[in-house]
């Protein structure tokens, strides 16, 4: 069965009610990152027992094929071959989906859009902008204890449908149980739901880390996917025309002949979690890291939306980016994450292992020894304060060390601090 979790009011009538009984019918913030952590620990040590369960479970069901793909690539060949003369997808939201499949489905012909950005109705950027600002002004909830509601609004019985239109529908789950093979999806708009209400085949892809034991597991990690990862919604909360597709005027055809593929999807996840990465699978994928982020460089790069210093790692960990030089390590995402992945750490690690394989640039090299450049300056102190204040010299600056042309650098002297304190007096 595929259930769609969504915000719910039933915890705010639970308090409502609690009032009257004299009794607190709170969850507890804390227990519910406790018992996540367990859940997740479980998940990150026993993964290829899981994938065996799922498999042997899934085979159990008519109509339903599973297939294990060792990559991105592969994954896309077997999704090509389901579609077959269908040439238009709908994908959701998910990272797995935009970040590691869309460039091999589009490479394979297939034409995919993201239907949630078609979801927003009577839409004003500017008054919906002093929202979102007010938004972030409020005090968070769960410092008070206070915490938001998801419950299982839809359930998909069966695949024959009387909406069905002639296009596929690729979906990243947000979770999955091995002992049922049931599938669930956290929904904030309706995208979701039509696309399993009208998609000829339905391809549902579950990376190894969203393979938890049982239902109640899978339901407590899509309910907390909202739980903490509600605020982070809004980073990227708004239409976008490159995206927009009218998958409800296609005309309707016969939906008794449905599909529904499971594809488990590997995309170097064993070799990392072997590899001394095996923390970064903890993650729900709520994007809560994301919400105090001072880089942002994980937040919609250049619309390829990689959504979060976990995905801005994994990224670089799987090839699809570059490198991971924009990360501060500030630690916020550590303090942010509800199972505690210690991301910055991560990050510092991939980057020595990078360079253990690969020689620094000069640049690389002049800006990782910021004491050596503080040296040289002093050394021809007060002509180096005067020679970077020059507009040619910072955008030559720009150009070769990547120093901003309008960055303020720090004036040098020919007395360094220690110089002072070791023979100066003190004021």
């Amino acid at each position: 069965m595929i259930h769609i979790v969504e915000p719910s009011a039933e915890q705010s009538k639970h308090r409502a009610a609690s009032i009257f009984v004299r009794k607190d019918h709170r969850q507890d913030i804390d227990d519910i990152k406790e018992r996540l952590k367990d859940i997740r620990s479980h998940v990150r040590d026993n993964y290829t027992s899981l994938v065996k369960e799922l498999q042997e479970n899934l085979g159990r069901f008519d109509g339903i094929k599973v297939t294990h793909a060792s990559d991105a690539k592969e994954a896309a060949a077997y999704i090509q071959k389901v579609a077959g003369d269908i040439s238009l997808a709908s994908i959701n939201k998910s990272n797995i989906v935009i970040n590691e499949l869309r460039p091999e489905l589009h490479a394979s012909g297939l034409k995919t859009y993201i239907r949630y950005y078609t979801e927003f109705k009577n839409f004003e950027e500017g008054k919906f902008q002093k929202k979102v600002e007010d938004y972030w002004s409020l005090p968070g909830m769960h410092g008070r204890n206070l915490v938001e509601s998801f419950g299982v609004r839809k359930t998909m019985h069966k695949t024959a449908s009387p909406e069905t239109r002639n296009f596929v529908a690729v979906l990243g789950v947000n979770a999955i149980a091995a002992d049922d093979g049931s599938v669930f999806f956290l929904q904030h708009m309706s995208n979701i739901s039509k696309d399993l209400d009208q998609a000829k085949k339905i391809v549902l892809v579950a990376s190894l880390e969203k393979i938890t034991k049982t239902r109640e597991e899978a339901l407590l990690h899509t309910k907390s996917m909202g739980i903490f990862g509600l605020e982070s919604i809004l980073l990227d909360l708004m239409p976008h025309d490159i995206e927009k597709y009218d998958f409800d005027a296609l005309p309707v055809v016969d939906g008794q002949d449905r599909e529904i593929h499971v594809v488990i999807l590997d995309n170097g996840r064993s070799k990392l979690m072997e590899a001394g990465y095996k923390d970064l699978f903890l993650c729900i994928d709520c994007r809560a890291c994301a919400r105090q982020c001072p880089v942002g460089q994980h937040l919609l790069l250049e619309r390829g939306m990689v959504y979060s210093p976990k995905n801005y790692l994994l990224g670089f960990l799987q090839g699809w980016l570059p490198s991971v030089e924009y990360c501060l390590h500030c630690g916020r995402c550590h303090v942010e994450c509800p199972v505690e992945i210690d991301i910055p750490m991560l990050l510092w690690r991939s980057q020595l292992e990078h360079y253990e394989h690969h020689k620094r640039s000069w640049k690389k090299k002049m800006l990782d020894d910021p004491e050596l450049l503080a040296k040289l300056g002093t050394l021809t102190a007060p002509l180096s304060t005067w020679m970077t204040r020059l507009p040619l010299v910072k955008v030559l600056m720009q150009i070769f060390t990547g120093v901003h042309r309008n960055s303020n650098l720090p004036a040098f002297t020919r007395k360094t601090f220690r110089h002072w304190l070791k023979g100066g007096r003190r004021d």
